[in-house]
């Protein structure tokens, strides 16, 4: 241990791991150029076997799939496709993701960047499989006589086939448009909004996208027009067409109206169940406000409660339209034994909050959002004399913040304990 130098810069150390993590690549590459150099000389022969798949199976306990993985790997992603080292452009990929981009076209292979996940990789694998399967079995009589491809705006598609799953991104996206950037470097924050990862493919209904760091590329599907590429704030005025049609007007409405009007489903469903609910409330308080236009008991004789067997014997009376039920709209003055509906009590009704506050910020804008947090903070801090500042470090004060329940105002409930007792 006495010979190893210190490592102190925590850059150096990353650096350091990182390529001993690519090695893990080269040894693929290595394993794959040996078993080559095995099958070339056929000397597997010299032990008895009757093939390179027999001798891997027997020798290292590997499938001839996995056998012949490690050398297609090799043949694409070695020095000149025959060399125990690989290649320096794909240096830094790593075995899982240069497996993966096995059999894809080299235009796309060759776009994908050291940052793209296996995930983003066998997507992209999957949409380009699926396209071959829809196009490449059908008859080439779709070729003959066709009419001249309909102009497409590509962005706008792009964009409503990319927020039906992105709604994270459709949010950030949307709070990125309200903050009017003042393109220092628009570009950037786009990318890190749309395509973190710097590779993405999306299939359309009559094309694939292929996003990379720099260019958005449209590939149409046969028929459907020529290759074209985009940048991001190509996507980001796509977006502006599909989603805010009266801009800037637009930029006003709520997140979830501007997404629900383009998909029909909200953005937040959580909150949708919340609202619903809400809007439930009055139709069951109905009842109380009958009971505020009754005679006072002064004016009304009680009578005594009937026998019980009494009401057993007793037939139904047909109800007359529009008769008044006393059970239903007089309660109070009702016996005890008769069926009265039962009231909503206060303790659920407070429990029946619009939402909690982290749920409440989510259907705000966010200037307003911003608003509404400092007016909580300033609150909150006031209540706080005394008691150290170092709680705002807490995750457990910013749990309870976040997740205190609210009404349709923002308003924290602040007496549920109170009214359950």
């Amino acid at each position: 241990m006495s010979n190893i130098r210190a490592i102190e810069s925590l850059d150096e150390m990353t650096t350091i791991i990182k390529a001993l993590l690519n090695d893990i690549a080269e040894d693929f590459i290595s394993v794959g150029f040996y078993l080559k150099m095995t099958e070339q000389d056929e000397l597997y022969k010299q032990a008895g076997y009757r093939n390179i798949w027999e001798y891997a199976k027997d020798t290292f306990g590997i499938g001839r799939s996995t056998a012949s993985r490690f050398m297609d790997i090799n043949t694409k992603y070695s020095i000149r496709g025959f060399s125990p080292q690989i290649d320096d452009k794909w240096r830094g990929y790593g075995s899982s993701k240069l497996t993966e981009m096995l059999g894809l076209p080299e235009e796309i292979q060759e776009a994908i960047p050291t940052e793209a996940t296996v995930k983003d990789i066998r997507e992209a694998k999957g949409i380009i499989r699926e396209t071959e399967a829809h196009y490449d079995d059908q008859m080439e009589l779709c070729d003959i006589a066709q009419e001249e491809p309909q102009e497409t705006d590509w962005m706008v598609e792009l964009a409503r086939e990319y927020f039906k799953d992105g709604k994270e991104a459709f949010q950030k996206l949307l709070d990125w448009e309200r903050k009017d950037p003042d393109g220092s470097d628009i570009a950037r924050e786009l990318l890190v909004i749309l395509n973190p990862t710097k590779f993405k493919m999306i299939r359309l209904e009559y094309a694939n996208v292929m996003m990379t760091e720099h260019t958005i590329r449209v590939m149409p599907y046969r028929n459907h027009g020529e290759n074209q590429e985009y940048d991001y704030m190509d996507f980001a005025k796509g977006f502006e067409k599909l989603f805010l049609q009266e801009y800037p007007e637009d930029l006003k409405m709520a997140a979830g109206d501007l997404y629900k009007r383009v998909y029909d489903e909200p953005l937040y469903p959580e909150m949708e169940t919340q609202e619903k609910v809400s809007e439930k409330k009055p139709e069951k308080k109905a009842p109380a406000s009958v009971k505020t236009e009754a005679p006072k008991k002064s004016e009304v004789k009680k009578e005594p409660p009937k026998e019980p067997e009494q009401e057993v014997k007793k037939e139904p009376e047909e109800q007359i339209t529009g008769q008044t039920e006393i059970t239903k709209d007089f309660p109070e003055y009702c016996p005890d034994n008769m069926e009265v509906p039962a009231e909503i009590t206060e303790e659920e009704e407070i429990k029946r909050a619009y939402a909690t506050r982290r749920l409440y910020m989510a259907s705000i804008q966010a200037q307003e959002a911003a608003e509404y947090m400092a007016k909580v903070m300033d609150k909150k801090m006031r209540s706080m004399r005394g008691v150290s500042f170092a709680a705002l470090g807490k995750e457990e004060f910013w749990t309870e913040l976040l997740e205190a329940e609210v009404d349709k105002n923002g308003e924290e409930i602040e007496c549920v304990e109170q009214c359950a007792n």
